[in-house]
């Protein structure tokens, strides 16, 4: 018989929504065994199975839900006593807290769910890197610039940067400090130039995986690594710049590619200026800004932008 038919034909169920929790009470001590025998319980359920008396406790009450624990006792055994209502009420909070573990699991499942989620529908790309620079996860994005191989490759389950030079990158080094759980990273992790085989810019930012929950979660090691495509972004880098700090529109472009990694004789081809009238550009973004050099302007413009597409 389904719960949903059986519950309103239990004698005294409701003693159950009444009865504070941890407190036991048996059938035989609210309906004598003549009168429970002429219960629809009883004939329809009880009797085919040979019970006589049954023990119940709630042992958790909520707005929603109701926890309770029920035991029946054939009828070759008598009534239940005294000593039994004490030992299920032993039990009681053990019961408790394993519904609680449950609870911290399920909710744990479905944070777990939620950050892929929320990940995978981000337009940037964004990596969860551990120790060696190991790749732990990429959402949709991710997976699709290092398929290209192009700002990011993948040798041996590490991430690289697309390089010509040797040695280790500045992008490789401040997920290196992060990793090891560095949370000085700081501006080192903010807004690195990535340049692609054709030349095409991005900005990565690299992230502590840190907290209590989250690392915990994970363990010791791990790094987000976010790549902001910066192409699409530049008309609203340059009027977020000019609206900020009150760049003209000639010192908002020469930032915002100083942001992108440019050097001042590159910026002067690219914007038809002499390198002087760069360095005089760069000078009022200083002042402007509060920066003290080009890696301190190209963090600041960098962090201005959160990593994800337009």
């Amino acid at each position: 018989m389904r719960l949903e038919k059986l519950l309103p034909i239990v004698p005294k169920y409701e003693l159950a929504m009444q009865v504070d929790v941890d407190n036991c009470w048996t059938q035989m001590q609210h309906m004598s065994e003549d009168e429970f025998r002429q219960t629809e319980f009883y004939r329809a359920w009880v009797q085919p199975k040979r019970l006589r008396d049954c023990l119940m406790m709630p042992y958790l009450k909520r707005s929603k839900i109701m926890g309770l624990v029920s035991t029946a006792r054939h009828e070759d055994n008598g009534l239940f006593e005294a000593e039994h209502r004490v030992l299920m009420e032993r039990i009681s909070p053990h019961l408790r807290r394993a519904m609680a573990i449950n609870d911290i699991v399920d909710k744990g499942r479905l944070a777990t769910a939620l950050y892929r989620s929320v990940i995978d529908s981000m337009l940037a790309p964004v990596l969860v890197i551990g120790l060696g620079r190991k790749l732990v996860f990429a959402n949709e994005a991710g997976s699709a610039l290092l398929s290209k191989g192009d700002l990011l490759q993948l040798q041996g389950g590490a991430v690289f940067e697309r390089r010509s030079g040797r040695g280790i990158s500045a992008l490789e080094a401040a997920l290196e400090r992060a990793i090891k759980g560095d949370s000085a990273v700081g501006i080192a992790g903010i807004g690195v130039p990535l340049v692609g085989k054709d030349g095409r810019r991005a900005a990565a930012y690299v992230l502590p995986i840190a907290g209590k929950d989250l690392r915990g979660d994970l363990g010791q090691g791990y790094a987000a690594l976010f790549v902001a495509q910066r192409g699409e972004q530049q008309p609203i880098l340059l009027e977020v710049l000019r609206t900020i700090f009150d760049l003209t529109p000639a010192e908002a472009r020469v930032a915002a590619l100083v942001a992108q990694g440019e050097s001042p004789a590159a910026i002067a081809d690219v914007v038809g200026v002499s390198v002087h009238t760069v360095r005089t550009h760069l000078a009022r973004c200083f002042a402007k800004t509060g920066a003290q050099d080009q890696p301190s302007l190209g963090a600041l413009v960098n962090g201005l932008l959160p990593p994800v597409g337009v």
